[in-house]
């Protein structure tokens, strides 16, 4: 109470320090960082090879396989998967959470270094990637030119776009795609390579030899010395052009085509159906996102007005600052309405604006001392940290309502106002920090394990709530006892209304009948009654949890992608993306498309739709998947799949599953079975998996025997066909304005035909050149596109789209139909990493909950010392989960995830009333008053306080749970706001009527329990009377 005597003895210091947290606060909510996110290393380190020309089978296994075995040895490795594409390979490790990174990549770099003597020579650069969440762009754009395809115009592109935008302080990185810079290319023409009889070896030898510098150490002459350096005789294409490259002076240019420009794409992107270029920009760490992409707008704006650009346009799609202020903005109107209604309950109950005011203040005391905190600790003004401040406004006046009331009684008694503010703060001083510890406390599990990315993310909202709740009791404990004294001069406070008195009356008599006379009835038949009834209200609205479902989530864009039948090339792809770019536009105004954003590449290409804010809804996504599933245009070989690579993202739920083992081949045999099983499933729908839409390969079979009678081996013929075909990077070449990367290779057009790989000379004998085909055979088989591994165990993936009610439902069905199918010894499935992820979140939530409620307790026990009264509080808590139910099911709210979370903070809200409640209770009977006739006055006391602070939480969360503007992500706040306000609700309502029941019954019987353990204990001495006998 030291607290609490020096605010009533130092009232200049008060002010003082309040001015001081106003000033320093306001300062502080100018100075915060805006970020969308928390930054937060996620343990993950991935491996990049790009290996141009190469084929999945080859990238396996050359690459992908060393690696995966030597990163296998690694210590707390949670999963390895692996991915060998056309040209690259990917290597994913996955740590378990709370590893270092930094030192996680040099383990991971010092392992690599290790075998990188194993790996194929023409692997150059192996690139390791960390993410966190200053990783994520902070705007993505598109670069476009009416009727111009801008894929060969890096030069422009970077002097004029990129370098301004580098410039900009705050901007980490500007990735830009779709376009390659200028470089060398040497295409080998086959028919004049044939005709002079050139050795390719030799040939690619002598490229290499001619663009070399090197120095090659010192020399000393006279008592001078000079570094000797030997300096490449080209200077330029032109010279290059002019290489001699034989003996019988056959220039380059006689077999060769050198050609200076941009390289060709394999890809291609459209916006609006204009050729488009993509760039996103990252932001480097430490400054406010939306400043930064502030600046970047304006740059952008200048940009489009130089007249060096005139005809291309560069726009942004996506803005994160855009998403940061919207979220803010909807918890900020939130909360301040929230704020608002909560007043209002005040006023209410109070009649008493000066008595309000005092209350109210807590508010901005606690928001503006949390924001000091997160200055002074570096933290960031984000979602996730504003979420916290807003979830806390209806609970942060809870703690003053019950000092200022407890002081009102006190004055009423008789008490002088400063004896009654002391007398009145005591008195419930040890039951607001008890009910504040219970709701700090629940957070305690989320924030020490940190088990995933969600425990992180509660944490930080965990903190943040945790903070101002802390300082909403500093501020009971101080400043509403001050101000209390102030405000009895002024006759600040007043009788009760007269409504409230007569809600205490009927109250307390409704207590006469449910705890004292009747208790057994209320415990066996009233309660019971009411949980059956909402359990069979349960089961026949089927009602249940859906933490797998994505409704309550957010949704902008619609995806579709194309799946061709058969091998296509990128301009096969290109024509089918027209096609139905087409069709869009004409739906543009009817559909409500902001932009039409396209790709295609070889065997694939997709379509994005970006809505018009306002238009989107769950009914709008339905109508329009479903009338673009019917009405896109017809096109031969081509399938229209609806969703993103995990088969969300378009109004439909996504799934993954996994198959395993160690042959592909046989994996590909078993996929069979299962695609067939899975699209048997009723609402499964856009099924496709990894081993559709494979690319025909042609196998190079060398003839061991007619290659050694040769004198050539297959090391060697592997080496020249790579060479040739695949490429290989020659040293940079000096044009004289800058050095740019020369490339040698066969010319395009000549790869195409199988003739020319026949007769490509690999060798020689006997002064004459050996072909291929002297020394192979060809075959051609089936590819798989893209090869995945799990585990260092190969893995065939499919995809698709769950359309029906509940998602977990369908997993269930999945679960026991692949259960079913005999799979070999060595062979197994597993659901995608999203699914297994959100299962141990679910998992981790389940755990937090039961942490939670031991956690709190643990707190109730330390106040009441009593391990017999916090049990009583507890059994309170379900009653939670009845109100949770109705309000969801009168909402149509979803019970996702976002809901369980609310589960979890209600967990220390819900014991906030009886705490108050049972600790009054003690209190009177500590004054000597008979247990009923305490239980009864203590209850009728505490039922004003109780409605406010439930009132003013209930009343703080509803604009939350009305609005659906407040997001974080695509996840939207509004389920858990229901949940905490129906949980809250009839947590309340049962508490005042059942927990006086279970108070008595509980001391009854543990006063007769206590009885019996006493007599067995001491047992009385019977004494027997002397009997009285006659003489």
């Amino acid at each position: 109470m030291w607290l609490t005597r020096l605010s009533l003895r130092r009232p200049v210091t008060l002010a003082m320090i309040l001015a001081t947290v106003l000033l320093l606060g306001g300062a502080s909510i100018w100075k915060l960082r805006l970020d969308f996110l928390p930054r937060m290393e996620m343990p993950f380190i991935g491996v990049f090879v790009p290996y141009p020309n190469g084929i999945p089978s080859q990238v396996e296994k050359e690459i992908v396989a060393p690696i995966e075995e030597i990163l296998a040895t690694l210590g707390g490795v949670d999963e390895i998967n692996s991915y060998s594409d056309t040209d690259q390979a990917f290597i994913g490790v996955n740590f378990a959470f709370g590893r270092d990174v930094n030192m996680l990549r040099m383990e991971v770099k010092n392992k690599i270094d290790q075998i990188r003597g194993d790996l194929p020579p023409d692997v150059r650069r192996i690139l390791l990637l960390t993410f966190n969440t200053s990783d994520i762009p902070i705007m993505e754009g598109r670069i476009a030119a009416n009727g111009r395809d801008l894929s060969e115009s890096w030069d422009l592109l970077d002097q004029k776009i990129i370098a301004p935008l580098q410039r900009i302080p705050g901007v980490g990185r500007v990735n830009i795609d779709g376009v390659l810079p200028t470089q060398v290319s040497i295409y080998l023409d086959f028919d004049r390579i044939m005709e002079h009889g050139v050795d390719i070896g030799h040939l690619f030898d002598e490229l290499s030899a001619a663009n070399v510098e090197l120095s090659v150490g010192e020399v000393t002459d006279r008592g001078l010395r000079y570094s000797v350096r030997t300096v490449s005789g080209i200077d330029g294409v032109e010279d290059l052009r002019e290489l001699p490259i034989n003996e019988r002076g056959l220039r380059l240019r006689d077999v060769a085509d050198v050609i200076y420009g941009a390289p060709g794409l394999s890809y291609g992107r459209h916006l609006n159906g204009e050729p488009a270029i993509a760039f996103w920009i990252q932001k480097a760490s430490g400054y406010n996102t939306v400043e930064v992409c502030r600046a970047i707008r304006n740059e952008l704006d200048r940009i489009n007005q130089d007249p060096a650009l005139q005809g291309i346009s560069s726009f942004t799609f996506f803005d994160q600052s855009e998403q940061i202020t919207d979220s803010l903005r909807s918890l900020l109107q939130g909360g301040m309405l929230g704020s608002v209604l909560a007043i209002v309950i005040l006023i209410v109950f109070l009649r008493r604006l000066g008595m309000t005011l005092v209350i109210s203040i807590a508010i901005p005391l606690s928001i503006l001392g949390t924001t000091i905190y997160m200055f002074l600790a570096g933290r960031s003004l984000n979602v996730l940290s504003m979420m916290g401040l807003m979830l806390g406004v209806g609970m942060l006046v809870d703690n003053a309502v019950v000092v200022l009331e407890s002081i009102h009684r006190k004055q009423r008694e008789g008490y002088r106002p400063v004896a009654a503010a002391l007398r009145g703060t005591r008195e419930v001083a040890r039951a607001i920090t008890a009910s504040t510890l219970t709701t700090v406390i629940v957070f305690a599990p989320i924030v020490v394990s940190k088990s995933d990315e969600m425990a992180v993310w509660l944490g930080e909202v965990g903190v943040t709530i945790s903070i101002t709740l802390i300082l909403s009791l500093l501020v009971s404990l101080s400043v509403i006892p001050a101000l209390s004294v102030r405000m009895a001069g002024a006759g600040g406070f007043t009788e009760e209304n007269g409504w409230v008195s007569r809600l205490r009356t009927r109250y307390v008599s409704t207590l006469r009948w449910t705890a004292i006379r009747h208790p057994l009835v209320t415990i066996l038949l009233i309660i019971p009654a009411v949980l059956a009834f909402t359990v069979g209200m349960m089961k026949v609205t089927g009602f249940k949890p859906d933490p797998m479902g994505d409704e309550g989530l957010r949704r902008e864009n619609l995806y579709i992608q194309f799946r061709f039948g058969d091998n296509v090339d990128k301009w096969r792809s290109l024509a089918a993306v027209e096609k139905a770019e087409t069709y869009l536009e004409t739906r543009r105004e009817e559909l409500e498309l902001r932009d039409i954003y396209s790709y295609y590449t070889a065997n694939g290409g997709g379509i994005a739709l970006f809505f018009n804010k306002g238009v989107i809804s769950e009914e709008f996504y339905t109508d329009v998947r479903e009338d673009l599933r019917k009405n896109l245009p017809v096109q031969a070989g081509l399938t229209y799949m609806f969703g993103d690579e995990e088969g969300s993202g378009s109004g439909v739920k996504g799934f993954e599953v996994t198959l395993y083992g160690e042959d592909t081949e046989l994996l590909y045999d078993l996929s069979d079975v299962v695609k067939r099983q899975l699209s048997a499933l009723d609402g499964v729908s856009d099924l496709r998996s990894d081993a559709d839409g494979g690319q025909k390969e042609i196998q190079i079979l060398v003839d061991q025997e007619s290659s050694g009678r040769l004198g050539i081996n297959a090391s060697t013929i592997s080496q020249i066909m790579g060479l040739t075909y695949r490429g290989v990077q020659l040293p940079r070449l000096n044009t004289g304005a800058k050095e740019v990367d020369m490339v040698v290779s066969l010319d395009p057009s000549d790869q195409e035909s199988i003739e020319n790989l026949a007769l490509l000379t690999v060798g020689e004998f006997s002064g004459r050149p050996v072909r291929l085909e002297q020394v192979a055979d060809f075959q051609i088989v089936n590819s798989p596109q893209r090869i995945h591994r799990v585990n260092r165990k190969s893995g065939l993936t499919f995809r698709g789209s769950y359309e029906g009610e509940k998602l977990d439902d369908a997993l269930k069905d999945i679960r026991i139909l692949l259960d079913q199918i005999e799979m070999p010894l060595g062979y197994g499935w597993s659901f995608g990493s999203q699914i297994v992820r959100s299962r141990q979140q679910q998992s981790e939530m389940g755990m937090n909950m039961i942490l939670a409620l031991f956690c709190v307790f643990f707190v109730m026990a330390s106040l009441f010392e009593s391990l017999l009264h916090p049990l009583v509080v507890m059994a309170c808590v379900p009653f939670a989960s009845i109100g949770v139910f109705w309000v969801m099911m009168a909402t149509g709210s979803p019970f996702n995830l976002m809901a369980m979370i609310g589960m979890v903070i209600l967990i220390g809200i819900v014991v906030n009333n009886g705490i108050v409640l049972i600790d009054h209770v003690n209190h009177r009977r500590r004054l000597g008053e008979d247990i009923h006739e305490a239980l009864l006055i203590a209850c009728g006391e505490r039922l004003r306080p109780i409605l406010m602070t439930a009132g003013t939480t209930i009343l703080g969360l509803l604009p939350l749970a009305v609005f659906h503007g407040a997001h974080i992500g695509d996840a939207e706040y509004y389920p858990m706001a229901w949940a905490i306000i129906g949980g809250l609700a009839s947590s309340t309502l049962l508490t005042l009527l059942v927990l006086p029941t279970y108070y008595l019954l509980a001391n009854s019987y543990a006063t007769a329990f206590a009885g019996s353990l006493r007599a067995l204990r001491h047992p009385r001495t019977k004494v027997v009377e002397p009997r009285e006998t006659t003489p």
